[in-house]
């Protein structure tokens, strides 16, 4: 009865360690200590329009960021207050790929790789970021 108890307590503890993973793991890494996910729906012809959407949050704490602007291709846009952004582009690109670039002040900027759109009507990326550590520099007065 003894060791029932036992091996029943050493699953129940590999179950708690395998639900606790972190965020980290789960991510397309980035050069820095952030990442993405990233989810893609494709379709059998080439759509006239790729819709990019999805959410910026802090790696550490999973909150959503806002103030963060996002590169994608030729477009810039910044993300609601909730984290949340969404952009739908003409896809006429020439090479069928692109990146997409996250900048927020106080957090370490991203981007992903090149992403292959080629017969893709829609992409999902969850953004997380890293606080960045370096100090903020003020420019006020320089020429």
């Amino acid at each position: 009865m003894k060791s029932f108890k036992q091996i029943l307590i050493f699953f129940i503890y590999l179950l708690l360690l395998n639900g606790c993973s972190s965020i980290k793991e789960e991510l397309i890494p980035t050069y820095n200590k952030g990442g993405y996910k990233m989810k893609i729906v494709k379709s059998n012809i080439k759509a006239s329009y790729l819709k990019i959407s999805g959410k910026v949050s802090d790696v550490m704490n999973n909150k959503p960021l806002d103030n963060v602007y996002l590169s994608i291709g030729c477009n810039k846009i910044k993300n609601s207050q909730n984290g949340e952004y969404s952009i739908l582009i003409k896809n006429d690109f020439k090479d069928n790929y692109l990146f997409v670039e996250v900048v927020s002040i106080g957090y370490k900027t991203i981007q992903t790789k090149f992403i292959n759109i080629t017969n893709e009507s829609e992409i999902k990326i969850d953004f997380y970021l890293t606080e960045d550590d370096r100090p903020l520099i003020n420019c006020e007065g320089i020429n």
